[in-house]
């Protein structure tokens, strides 16, 4: 057995999987020192809840801009620009921070402009991903894509807690600005990486009638909005739950990379489970269902200790969402649609946590954050049952290459994915 995974002897994928670890590494910096700042700041649960609609409200009003630029222009360059901006806006915030302390305004603003960068960049990065593979490798890939980025969130959380309590809010922000140019270095070291054939003319509203059509690709879609709206506050709301549990600045970082740790774990239990056999339609209810245990753990629990394996029993069932969902949508997407539909997946997924998240913080506001996230538990329990007694095992299909596919051993470029007429599940 290796030790080291076959699709990291891949150059291309192994550097741009290493920088983006250190790039989603350092995102998880600047998501604790500001959540912890805005708290202190106001003391308003509702506060830290509006700080998950700033950074996802781009999402919601560029997903069919970011669509476009993915499918449409080089993706590798498309990453550079999108990364070049986050970083210039994390850097003005690490010199507003140091030179005139917190201002709750600048936070807000400067997490808005790195929310745009991440918007119009996330399409083309995911979209990049399979040119940089062989085909067979694909699903290998993005797994792996999903456990780096829960590398990040098991050791960024836990370091930015270290580094706020130790260094400051500054540091947290400058360290992240240097993580996106790490990643910039890399793409600039790639070759370019021309649009798919075809895809010029595609629009948006063509990738949402697929999707609204297609039975599997709705379930996914749907699936994944549903499932991010009612979890994403055990996340975004963590400061909450650490000044609830009275567990600091080190503790929220503790708490977040606990649900990292259970993350990676989760990542190697689905692969090992889906070898062995188990089917995307069912790891997906099961996930939804099971998470919603752990989510009421981290609500109902008075003790730090528990609240940590409640995180990290929650982060196993997080991954399994993400990632068996972003690879069947990868494999269902017909090419030219490619970057659209990954855009309609940054929604269903960005979209819902912005107004979930805002929600919840409203409402833990005022019935408390034991209450909210108890009530978000039950209805994520409600539909991980109901998806689970109603599958559709379309989501396992895998639609054939399309014609003149080639192999990455032949040369050139891969065509990206599988082709379908049809498209996308609920």
């Amino acid at each position: 057995m290796r030790l080291v995974p076959d699709v990291l002897r891949v150059r291309a994928f192994r550097d741009v999987w290493l920088a983006s670890v250190a790039s989603n590494a350092g995102n998880w910096l600047q998501i604790v020192a500001s959540g912890w700042l805005i708290l202190k700041a106001t003391d308003s649960p509702a506060a830290v809840g509006a700080l998950a609609l700033v950074t996802r409200a781009p999402a919601i009003a560029l997903a069919a801009m970011a669509g476009r630029l993915a499918d449409r222009h080089d993706r590798r360059l498309v990453g550079i620009w999108t990364f070049l901006l986050q970083a210039a806006a994390s850097g003005v915030l690490a010199v507003i921070t140091l030179t005139s302390g917190v201002h709750v305004w600048a936070i807000y603003l400067f997490t808005f402009v790195t929310g745009v960068g991440f918007a119009l960049g996330l399409p083309a990065m995911l979209a990049l991903i399979p040119s940089l593979v062989p085909r067979p490798q694909l699903s290998q890939a993005v797994s792996l894509n999903a456990a780096g980025i829960n590398v990040a969130r098991l050791l960024g959380p836990a370091i930015g807690g270290l580094t706020l309590a130790l260094f400051g809010a500054t540091t947290c922000f400058a360290l992240n600005a240097l993580s996106f140019l790490a990643l910039v270095l890399v793409l600039l070291a790639l070759p370019p990486r021309p649009a798919a054939a075809g895809s010029s003319r595609a629009r948006m509203r063509e990738a949402f009638a697929v999707a609204v059509r297609d039975q599997a690709l709705r379930r996914l879609l749907v699936g994944m909005a549903l499932f991010t709206a009612l979890a994403s506050p055990i996340q975004e709301l963590a400061p909450v739950v650490a000044d609830r549990l009275d567990a600091g600045a080190g503790g929220l970082g503790l708490l977040l990379g606990a649900m990292g740790g259970g993350a990676l774990i989760g990542a190697w239990l689905l692969e090992r489970l889906g070898d062995a056999g188990m089917p995307r339609h069912r790891a997906l209810p099961i996930a939804s269902l099971t998470f919603s245990g752990g989510l009421a753990v981290v609500a109902l629990t008075p003790w730090f200790a528990l609240g940590l394996a409640g995180m990290a029993f929650s982060g196993v069932f997080w991954i399994w969402m993400f990632a068996a969902t972003n690879t069947a949508i990868q494999l269902l997407a017909p090419p030219a649609l490619l970057g659209r539909m990954l855009g309609l997946y940054q929604l269903s997924v960005i979209g819902p946590i912005a107004i979930g998240s805002t929600l919840a913080g409203a409402v833990a506001e005022v019935i408390g954050i034991e209450a909210t996230l108890t009530g978000c538990a039950v209805l994520l329990a409600l539909w991980g049952a109901w998806s689970l007694r109603y599958p559709v095992t379309a989501i396992d299909d895998h639609g054939p290459p399309p014609p003149g596919a080639r192999s990455a051993g032949e040369g050139g470029d891969r065509v990206e994915h599988p082709g379908r007429d049809a498209a996308l599940d609920l």
